[in-house]
């Protein structure tokens, strides 16, 4: 018979489990994913267990506890005393609990918080915020996972489940904390290390750069775009000599760069950043190693780089739409140009401040839903009973969210609208057939307003 202690060293007790985060992604500044692993006994009734998320790249004291409240289970991921809305004022938070065998991670449930600020204001701690999330989990929860996982789950015995958490930002605002990271990093853009992709801007021979992976995780667009064979991507060669004979090439070749074909694109802006920045036409600073090329024609510099130091920090700075400048104004008064060279002469390594419009279409070619809401609430900040009528038939002749809200604007304040200079000038335009595309916007705008005005008649 085998020694007992002999059976012992061959098979050794295993190793106690650990509850911890084992994963954690970031996707831009604005969508944040927690995966914690656990081993819990769920009908221990004096369970309570309490222990740190190391290694959450986040501001406050991030733990994870497990406890019982009456027939309850709760789970709670705790970050401490951090401000009201810290993450920002628009937050969608969901958690969720799954229970775990050899073949999947199985639903149990959920916790959800949607748009508001996050942490809440706590009213019981007047001026600070909630410490935390929770997630309750009843008796009636486990007995109907136990019934519908055909015999693969049972509450007494299991012992491995998983606690994930995301955090989302809906990106309606611009948070000092985001103005303090791209003030620690504003010209990252600019050069080439460490990064693996060259947005390259015929136009100008300037460059921007990027890493393929923070496109990836923050734009569908690019996501696809990447990993294809697709023309606009392609392998370059960073030797020296090639870098100047494509430099060269692309400025003999710049007046033939398709035009923008829509106002506000910041081809302005790019004037005003490039009489100050001229590219650098030497190769000290060129690339040894190798990346991809992505050309682009149809979108400012200025433009571009605003949207790449808003997936990195979450900052973006809007400059005023041109329609919002009357031609009435006097001489002297602020143009839009003096306007975006007062902000950045207090600090002009940061990006130049852009056009929500021409930011909008780019947002909407990469699919960044967070950012053209932030475009669509600045827009909204602009507008006015003057600028209304240009801006009803420009963007919003071709993307239906911009056009919601300054449709929205218009029938709020239809009387004053029409009854501005502006509007007999485009509704002139309109019966010449010189604004492509405003038939259907009229109309539209007709079907608002008709029950507004039945409404009011039907109030008075």
């Amino acid at each position: 018979m085998a020694d007992p202690a002999a059976q012992n060293a061959a098979n050794p007790a295993p190793a106690p489990f650990e509850q911890k985060l084992v994963k954690f992604d970031l996707e831009g500044h604005f969508h944040y994913t927690f995966t914690v692993d656990l081993e819990l006994d769920l009908t221990d009734p004096t369970l309570d267990k309490k222990f740190k998320l190391e290694g959450v790249p986040l501001a406050g004291e991030w733990t994870c506890v497990c406890r019982r409240d009456g027939v309850d289970m709760v789970l709670e991921v705790l970050h401490g005393v951090l401000p009201v809305a810290f993450f920002g004022k628009h937050v969608d938070i969901v958690l969720k609990v799954y229970w775990r065998d050899v073949y999947a991670s199985n639903f149990l449930g959920l916790s959800r918080f949607e748009d508001g600020p996050m942490p809440a204001a706590n009213p019981q701690k007047p001026g600070t915020g909630y410490g935390g999330f929770r997630i309750d989990m009843s008796p009636h929860i486990l007995e109907t996972a136990a019934t519908t996982s055909s015999g693969r789950f049972d509450v007494k015995t299991h012992r491995s489940y998983r606690l994930s958490m995301v955090i989302h930002s809906r990106g309606l605002e611009t948070t000092p904390e985001a103005e303090m990271l791209i003030k620690r990093m504003p010209e990252l853009d600019l050069i080439a290390t460490p990064h693996n992709i060259r947005l390259f801007f015929p136009a100008h021979g300037a460059d921007l750069w990027a890493e393929s992976t923070l496109l990836s995780r923050s734009s569908p667009y690019f996501k696809m775009l990447l990993p294809s064979g697709f023309s606009e991507s392609n392998t370059v060669c960073p030797c020296a000599t090639c870098v100047r004979s494509r430099r060269l090439e692309c400025r003999a070749t710049s007046p033939n760069v398709a035009a923008q074909i829509f106002d506000d694109s910041d081809d302005e802006t790019d004037e005003l950043y490039f009489k100050k920045h001229p590219p650098r036409q030497d190769v000290r600073d060129e690339p040894q190693c190798t990346h991809k090329e992505i050309k682009i024609t149809e979108t400012a510099f200025t433009t571009y780089r605003a949207v790449l130091a808003f997936l990195r920090t979450g900052f973006i700075a809007f400059a005023p739409l041109s329609s919002t400048l009357l031609s009435s104004s006097p001489a002297d008064a602020p143009t839009r140009a003096s306007r975006i060279e007062a902000v950045v002469s207090t600090d002009p390594t940061l990006p130049y401040p852009v056009s929500p419009k021409s930011t909008f279409r780019l947002a909407h070619l990469l699919e960044l839903d967070n950012l053209q809401e932030l475009c669509l609430a600045n827009l909204a900040k602009q507008l006015t009973v003057d600028c209304a009528a240009v801006e009803l038939f420009s963007t919003s002749v071709r993307y239906d969210d911009w056009r919601k809200v300054v449709l929205d604007f218009v029938a709020d304040n239809c009387d004053a609208v029409t009854a501005s200079s502006a509007w007999a000038e485009v509704t002139e335009k309109v019966k010449r057939d010189e604004i492509r595309g405003s038939g259907p916007i009229m109309l539209e705008l007709f079907e608002r307003k008709v029950p507004k005005t039945a409404q009011s008649c039907v109030a008075t």
